[in-house]
């Protein structure tokens, strides 16, 4: 009888240790979360106003501007002095497995016009342009795919300007030198690349931290190889 209860004393403290390592780590995860969605910009009012829109479609179509420093029109709904670099879909399949980067065959005018419109003005130009619905709107500075490619020792170069095909190949480089199958063995190079994704990135304002950490999640196994890219059509 007193076997047992000795025992449970060394029960509770084993109890309690891993109730406080639980604790801490969930207090850890939830301190990175906050400190990686901090980083992000914001993009207000991206579907404010829109009507006779796309019917939605399975998986996650994403619009990603891509911008860079000058050259052109400023993009009114971004901070800093930006102008619109590239425009492009990422199409996610439902099972997170694979995705699609297709370019948007704008003529450069709209393109460029992109800019100065508010950005639900842009969300509309393009869904009427591919007929497919945009579920969310991502702009990333050009200059976060230069900083991924020297944080991974990759060789690529860029000249701002270039043709779509360019372009994907490009990103082609930098993401297989950056999503490669030994990353999530790595957790400070995955911090390192999710910290440098979030500072160049601005995300609409509908959202949610929540649904950031499931899409993160939902893509956990996606590869550089698993990403197609063309134009759209």
């Amino acid at each position: 009888m007193a076997r047992a209860t000795s025992r449970r004393p060394r029960l509770r403290r084993l109890l309690a240790v891993a109730t406080l390592l639980g604790v801490l780590g969930l207090a850890a995860a939830l301190v990175l979360n906050l400190s990686l969605t901090g980083r992000m910009g914001r993009i207000d009012g991206a579907f404010d106003g829109l009507g006779d829109r796309p019917p939605p479609a399975p998986g996650e179509t994403i619009l990603m501007v891509g911008t860079r420093p000058g050259g052109g029109e400023d993009v009114s709904w971004l901070h800093g002095d930006q102008s619109v670099e590239a425009v492009m879909l990422v199409e996610v399949h439902p099972d997170g497995r694979s995705a699609r980067v297709e370019s948007v065959p704008m003529p450069y005018d709209d393109r460029v016009g992109l800019g100065p419109r508010p950005a639900s003005a842009s969300v509309a130009a393009v869904e009427s342009t591919v007929g497919r619905r945009v579920d969310h709107v991502m702009a990333i500075d050009w200059q976060t795919f230069a900083t991924l490619a020297a944080e991974n020792d990759v060789d690529a170069a860029y000249r701002y300007g270039s043709a779509p095909v360019v372009q994907h190949d490009y990103l082609r480089l930098v993401l297989e030198g950056t999503l490669h199958a030994e990353l999530r063995k790595q957790p400070l190079a995955l911090y390192r690349a999710l910290r440098t994704t979030a500072s160049g990135v601005a995300i609409d304002d509908t959202w949610t931290v929540a649904e950031l950490d499931l899409l993160v999640l939902h893509l956990r196994d996606l590869r550089s190889a698993d990403i197609s890219f063309a134009a759209a059509g």
